[in-house]
């Protein structure tokens, strides 16, 4: 499971490090050899959009991107932007914990096709305590199609991760 887990987070940043709209990936068997779409979305979340109370508020993305090829064989990434304006601005991806003192700030998605839910919550020494957003927030979505792992074991060894960045790398158009 853990190299399930490296391979995927191997390919995301080598696709995500590539550009905003990724290239279309080259054809193999039946079409599905290679990295094909990374798409991009910011979404920017009014307060009036979120819905809950103190043990937590929720906002859901609609994401028609998100679909069930995504959901099976892709990957999902939601990024938060933090510090907006600032010298220290930064997208963090989620989920998402920021301790301050006594407080621990919470967020967190979760993906389900055509939609991301994103909850925050606040608990503050030990005690649920969530405001309602009083301001804007801004999220970042990527989508990244996949191959699947039993295409992707036909092309190269996925029990070695050099080997597997290697056949990735090689495969990305530039």
């Amino acid at each position: 499971m853990k190299t399930i887990t490296l391979l995927i987070s191997i390919v995301a940043l080598l696709t995500a490090s590539v550009s905003c709209i990724g290239p279309k990936g080259y054809d193999g068997i039946d079409g599905q050899d290679g990295i094909s779409d990374v798409g991009v979305a910011i979404y920017d979340i009014e307060p009036s959009a979120w819905d809950g109370n103190i043990d937590g508020f929720t906002t859901s993305l609609i994401v028609p991107e998100l679909t069930e090829n995504i959901y099976v064989n892709g990957a999902v990434l939601v990024y938060m932007l933090r510090n907006e304006g600032s010298d220290e601005q930064s997208f963090n991806q989620l989920p998402y914990t920021w301790l301050n003192n006594s407080t621990t700030e919470y967020i967190d998605f979760d993906a389900f096709m055509g939609r991301i839910d994103i909850t925050f919550r606040w608990v503050d020494d030990g005690a649920n305590n969530t405001e309602a957003p009083k301001g804007l927030y801004t999220f970042k979505v990527i989508i990244i199609e996949g191959t699947p792992l039993s295409v992707l074991q036909t092309k190269t060894d996925i029990s070695d991760p050099e080997e597997v960045i290697t056949y990735i790398s090689n495969r990305i158009v530039y």
